[in-house]
């Protein structure tokens, strides 16, 4: 190098040059040189090598080097490679001669453009890790954005600390130590990001909450599915299609409600309640139970549980279990379901019945579609049972009661409203 750049030296000065000149003359044409042999260097292996890599990785059998090796990975480290070539050269174009604050600032700016790459390469992998654990199956239901964000943004934080100790001629190792000092005050602003981080974390061990989730928080009146689980927030787009956005730390300190686990079991539980007015509860007669028998609405079995002489409220409770386990679509075989039909404490309104299932249909519109028909049946075929509903009175109650003379009107007045 020294040979050549003596020749390129005297060949300058011959032509007329002064050797100030000359010198300085020859130390651009090396750094322009430089950069074209990096320069070039990155262009071969984006032109050649990543063509190459790309059919190496599209022949493998394992899914993970698509994601870490595809075409915006290999071009942010085809933006690496030129720039440590150039730094690890440039000693070469230094001279005795060459002047301190020349030398410092081209190497900083070279060390602060190779911080710049190396950040865009990280970035591109990381975002590559978030598109292969949206697309496997066994990573959806970690919460990995979170953690990636923050990775994301510590990467940036790391980064920016490495250019600020370029910048003011420090040990970038020096200056993350003295930053030490200052956790406190960066723990108090970065406080929303820390607790999203710990909350997004404690979301994705105990598997909580993915994107897909059906999730009710009825404190903020949300009901709809999760879309998106980031960093500091999470969004969720309600049944009428409001976006609304929640901090993960919401989640974990207060309660919600997730259905996920019924999408799982495939089964959704009705929980409804009749409320039978006390008055029509009765013993029935032998004649009213064999009339119940002629169609078919109960058994001789269910006769013999509701007690002798049988009560027509416990006839209709066995009648609404029969009903339920003959359904197709209702769950009575596992130990887990409970299907029921029983009694509640009684309330002034009536005494309630609570029928307590499992539909196998999980679908919100043909679930609520089975359950009223079902609902409908059972309210149908209450009177047979000689039982009532409880109502309050309404207008046309009240009109009916007084047209047959049941309610009357006192016109009487008093002498003191004349």
């Amino acid at each position: 190098m020294e040979s050549i750049r003596s020749l390129i030296e005297q060949m300058l000065v011959s032509i007329g040059m002064s050797p100030h000149y000359a010198e300085k003359s020859i130390f651009v044409f090396l750094l322009l040189c430089l950069g074209f042999i990096s320069w070039l260097a990155g262009y071969i292996a984006h032109r050649f090598i990543t063509p190459v890599i790309l059919k190496i990785v599209e022949k493998t059998e394992t899914v993970l080097d698509d994601y870490f090796f595809n075409r915006p990975v290999l071009k942010a480290l085809w933006h690496v490679v030129p720039s440590i070539i150039f730094y690890l050269l440039l000693p070469q174009c230094y001279t005795e001669k060459t002047s301190p604050t020349a030398i410092n600032l081209i190497s900083g700016a070279t060390r602060i453009y190779i911080t710049l790459t190396i950040i865009l390469l990280i970035k591109a992998f990381l975002s590559n890790l978030v598109i292969y654990s949206n697309e496997q199956d066994k990573l959806k239901s970690h919460h990995l954005i979170g953690i990636i964000q923050f990775l994301k943004l510590l990467t940036y934080l790391i980064g920016a600390i490495i250019i600020m100790a370029f910048l003011m001629g420090e040990n970038p190792m020096g200056l993350i130590a003295g930053l030490g000092a200052a956790a406190t005050v960066l723990m108090f602003i970065f406080k929303d990001t820390i607790l999203g981080l710990v909350a997004g974390i404690q979301l994705s061990t105990n598997k909580m909450l993915k994107p897909g989730d059906w999730i009710t928080i009825e404190k903020l009146n949300i009901n709809g599915i999760v879309e998106e689980v980031s960093l500091v927030t999470v969004k969720v787009r309600n049944f009428d299609n409001t976006i609304c956005t929640v901090p993960p730390y919401t989640l974990v300190s207060d309660t919600f409600q997730n259905w996920d686990g019924m999408k799982m079991r495939h089964a959704r539980r009705v929980k409804r309640a009749l409320y039978i007015d006390v008055n029509s509860i009765r013993e029935l007669t032998e004649d009213e139970t064999t009339q119940l028998m002629q169609h078919k609405i109960i058994t001789s079995n269910e006769i013999e549980k509701a007690g002798n002489p049988p009560i027509n409220l416990a006839l209709f409770r066995h009648y609404i279990e029969r009903l339920l386990i003959n359904h197709p679509e209702v769950i009575h075989q596992e130990t887990w379901q409970w299907l029921m039909a029983r009694q509640l404490e009684p309330t002034p309104n009536g005494l309630p019945i609570e029928l307590w299932f499992y539909f196998k249909e999980i679908e919100f519109v043909r679930y609520e579609a089975l359950t009223a028909a079902l609902m409908e049946q059972i309210i149908a075929n209450i009177p047979n049972f000689y039982l009532r509903l409880f109502q309050s009175p309404t207008g046309s109650d009240i009109a009916k009661a007084l047209s047959s003379g049941t309610i009357k009107i006192n016109k009487t007045f008093s002498s003191d409203c004349v």
